[in-house]
């Protein structure tokens, strides 16, 4: 976010511009509140304080993050610190556009000092770990990246397309997270649960240099998979962006589906022809290798009954609406079963490894979790939490078996982020 405002302005008329520049901002206006961040900076650098300066320099330098605009988003970070060197923003600035470039390292340096101008920011600490897991994702040579819409996809406002631009404010309230899971060394990569806007989950996967080989959804539900939505958010005749729109501009995919959810997709995607869904049920398809990168489908219903989750090279599951850093999906909805639900995160989640790293299918708080932090948390496993004292009839040998995690020499990173247990190998 931007740096909250904060008079004194050197005049009226800088005051009026910075405030404007900031209204912009947070209705995704980026490339209009660049410009007046410029125009503030101009009106106010011979008679404003350093703070003030350094304030419009770190709001400009998060405009030009967002609109993906590095050299010049690092060139006001470095501004911003030497304006005022006490101030922990610009040095957090300095780390976010280091992130996105992949420079961990130095991301982490330069947290660390952020952190040591204002140690009670937690939000600064959190983004130092996930610099870690990023980090930690490079040396095994793969790529998680995570695309929000209203930061990373569908933040384009356009006065011709009204339609659009609603879908668009609807997809920011969503909070959804689409995945684009890469190998480093082919550069192939997987969309996971791409919505909302196509073209532009497209167009960063073209900027990392990646290849879509494989689509994956973790249920049927029109925030993952797109189509026409059911009541009560019918009341516009409109089809969102998602997987139809994708399996039609790449027509060398297919789609990988937990097969009890196939005919849901179907009847909100009627043109997606059959035979362009896989069903990873079968011995064959229930895991999909795509140069160093084993991701294995394993089926977690419950919030719908073809939900599932990926498994990543055995210490990385992206969980869809299964599980959602601190909470489980809904059970509420067409399709979902409570029980069937406490199933799957007693004996399915729960016996997979605390060290895992849990991505989440919509941000409510958090981009990541460990299955050991979520089992503290009473979301997996026998200390449950909501679900009664009443234990389910535990699922057989052979089932707890094919779920357990064989590989632990691969989960290293996650004690650093949750606390280490017992294994609970099945």
């Amino acid at each position: 976010m931007t740096a909250e405002f904060q008079p004194p302005a050197p005049n009226d008329k800088s005051y009026r511009i910075t405030c404007r520049a900031n209204d912009l901002f947070e209705r995704h206006q980026y490339t209009d509140a660049l410009a007046d961040y410029t125009k503030a900076i101009q009106t106010s650098s011979h008679e404003a304080s350093n703070e003030f300066l350094a304030m419009l320099y770190s709001n400009r330098s998060a405009t030009n993050l967002l609109l993906k605009q590095y050299h010049d988003a690092q060139e006001d970070a470095t501004r911003t610190m030497e304006l005022w060197s006490s101030w922990a923003k610009g040095y957090y600035r300095l780390a976010e556009v280091l992130m996105k470039q992949g420079q961990y390292d130095n991301a982490i340096k330069y947290y660390r000092q952020a952190s040591e101008k204002d140690p009670e920011n937690g939000e600064i600490s959190a983004r130092i770990a996930k610099a870690l897991l990023e980090k930690d994702n490079q040396s095994m040579g793969m790529s998680i990246i995570q695309l929000m819409p209203g930061r990373d996809i569908a933040t384009e406002r356009n006065f011709h397309k009204p339609i659009q631009n609603r879908i668009f404010e609807f997809a920011q309230v969503m909070r959804n997270i689409i995945y684009v899971v890469a190998d480093e060394e082919t550069k192939h990569c997987v969309l996971v649960d791409a919505c909302w806007d196509i073209d532009g989950i497209l167009r960063i996967v073209e900027q990392n240099g990646y290849h879509v080989v494989a689509a994956a959804v973790t249920h049927y539900h029109f925030d993952h998979v797109g189509g026409s939505p059911p009541p009560p958010y019918d009341t516009l005749p409109i089809k969102i962006s998602g997987l139809a729109s994708l399996l039609k501009k790449l027509p060398h995919i297919k789609a990988y589906v937990n097969p009890s959810d196939i005919a849901y997709i179907r009847q909100a995607n009627p043109t997606i022809p059959a035979n362009r869904l896989i069903s990873t049920m079968s011995e064959l398809t229930e895991v999909l290798e795509i140069g160093k990168l084993r991701i294995r489908f394993i089926p977690t219903p419950g919030h719908t009954p073809g939900s599932q989750s990926l498994l990543i090279n055995d210490c990385r599951l992206l969980a869809g609406d299964t599980l959602l850093c601190g909470f489980c999906g809904r059970t509420d909805l067409q399709g979902g079963d409570r029980k069937v639900m406490e199933k799957t995160l007693r004996y399915t989640l729960g016996r997979l490894d605390d060290r895992i790293v849990v991505y989440p299918g919509h941000h409510y708080g958090s981009e990541w979790s460990t299955i050991g932090i979520e089992r503290d948390k009473g979301c997996l496993g026998d200390d449950l939490v909501g679900y009664g004292t009443d234990h389910l009839h535990s699922p057989d040998d052979n089932t707890l078996s094919s779920l357990a995690v064989k590989s632990p020499s691969s989960l290293s990173v996650a004690s650093k982020f949750g606390r280490p247990r017992s294994k609970r190998w099945s």
